[in-house]
Formats: structure tokens, sequence, C-alpha cells
């Protein structure tokens, strides 16, 4: 794993204590720009993640304030399926 990617990873789990977020490449090869997350996780006991809400501007089905974080993180989600997410840096 990238170093950036470890750090963001750290920071992600320092913020989000209810929230699970692992190595990308723990998913699958192709994946180790990222950081594996999704069904499971939670702010506050909301879901951080539901692929049929959250209609957000920029990023569909994320909460606002995980969205809000990954924005200023400069990093987006990406679905994989309804309960796989991938966080990938804006490059």
């Amino acid at each position: 794993m990238k170093k950036s990617i470890e750090r963001k990873l750290n920071k992600l789990e320092a913020m989000f204590p209810n929230a699970w977020f692992k190595p990308g490449e723990y998913f699958s090869s192709g994946f180790e720009n990222a950081i594996w997350t999704g069904e499971g996780s939670d702010i506050n006991g909301v879901c951080m993640f539901n692929y049929y809400g959250y209609q957000n501007e920029d990023m569909i089905g994320v909460h606002p304030k995980m969205a809000a974080t990954l924005k200023k993180m400069n990093m987006y989600a990406d679905w994989y399926d309804a309960g796989t997410v991938f966080i990938w840096p804006n490059e």
C-alpha cells in the first residue's frame, strides 16, 4: 500500500470509529491505490453507505458527512456492488 493511501486510511479510521476500512489490495489485485469499505459502517448509528439513498450532488449513496470528508481529502467513493465501496484518490 502506498504511504499516502495508508495515511488517509488511518485518518478515516480515526474520524469514523464505527466504520471499517481496509487496504484495497486485501480485496483483489488492481485495487492497490484504493481503500476498501462498505456495508456495516455507520456514523452515529446511521448507515455510512446506502446504495439506494443519500442523493448527494457529488457522491450518490454516501452519507453527507463522509462525502464532505472525502471531498476535503481529495478522494471519492465508487460503488463496486450494493455493499462494497472503494475510496479512490482524485488524480
